[in-house]
Parts: structure tokens; sequence; C-alpha cells
């Protein structure tokens, strides 16, 4: 495996299919920092999208585009703006071009640095962040670069039935760089 470089500034969430939480606690991080972290969020696909709500190009080439969302909207991008983010971008690149892409995202989008959340089921494998989250619907039935993902996970956690709110307590943000306190994945199940 090759080495990583730390990017302290990012927490990663990724997971082995759609509709596993994934934005749903990106949202939900967004909210617990907004008020006291400058941060940015990102949403990152390999795939070319439709429809992407109100945005405008921040940089684009014939590998990968990055958008900028002006406004909210029921994309994911657009969610992570109403949940109070600063700024929202989203990265239509595939993983052959996610380095070049990245690094035009550092220098166009993040010069300053800032905190960042993000949505990347392929980030985690190129960079290190201070924190990767792996969501799991359970099962051996998804792609070896997902379990990659998960094996590269700070903590994995289960589907749906994790309370959101409990994981953003155990997050700090402190000297430009974000860090967890360690803990299980029964901490976050949501009590019946």
């Amino acid at each position: 495996m090759m080495d990583r470089k730390l990017f302290g500034q990012f927490i990663i969430i990724s997971g082995s299919g759609k509709k596993v939480g994934k934005t749903w606690l990106a949202t939900a991080l967004i909210r617990a920092f907004h008020h006291s972290v400058p941060l940015i969020a990102l949403k990152i696909s390999p795939h070319k999208h439709d429809s992407l709500g109100n945005s405008k190009i921040s940089y684009s080439s014939e590998n990968f585009r990055i958008y900028q969302d002006i406004e909210p909207h029921h994309k994911n991008s657009g969610q992570y703006l109403q949940a109070g983010a600063g700024a929202s971008f989203f990265m239509e690149a595939e993983d052959c071009h996610l380095d070049e892409a990245f690094t035009i995202f550092m220098n166009v989008c993040n010069p300053e640095k800032r905190p960042v959340i993000c949505e990347s089921g392929a980030l985690g494998g190129k960079i290190k962040p201070a924190i990767m989250i792996f969501i799991t619907s359970g099962g051996e039935g998804f792609a070896e670069s997902k379990k990659r993902s998960e094996r590269l996970a700070d903590f994995v956690l289960p589907a749906r039935i994790f309370s959101a709110d409990e994981v953003a307590l155990r997050i700090k943000w402190s000297g430009g760089q974000w860090y967890y306190e360690p803990l299980s994945v029964t901490e976050f199940k949501v009590q019946s």
C-alpha cells in the first residue's frame, strides 16, 4: 500500500453503497460544527450528473469538473449548504484523475486549507484524512475498492442505525486538525 499524505483538515465519509447514511452523517457533522468551524463540504463522484442544482463551475478540464453550489438544493452538495457549510463543492472525477482533481481543488477552491467534510468513495485511498468513516450495510457483497476503504477507516458504522449526533460529540477541531475520541460501534447505535 502506498504512503498517503496526511490532510488533517479532512473528514472523509465513504460507504458500502447508496442509502447507507453518508449524506445524513455529513450534514449532521456540518450542523454540529458550522457555528464554530469555518468548514466547507465536498462531494466527489466518478459519475457525471445531469442535474446539479444551482451551481457554477470552479474548474473544468477534459478529465474532471469542480462545481460550487450557489444555493441549497436536493442533491448531496446542496444539502451541505442547507446544513450550514460555508461553501459546498461537487467534483466529477474518475478515480484515475482524482489526484490531479484533488490538487486543483486544494489550490483553487480551498487555498486557505479550511476544514473539509468530504463524501467520497475513493479519496481516502489517495490521502490520509484526520478521520475516515466507513458506513456499511453489512455482508460481503461489495466491491474490493469499498472493502479497501473499510480497512482504511478509523471506524466503521452500521448503515442507518447509528446516532449521527453521538458521532459528532466524539469529534473535535483543534489546532488546524480534526480529532476523534476512540470509540466502539455499539456506542453509536440508536437505542430502540
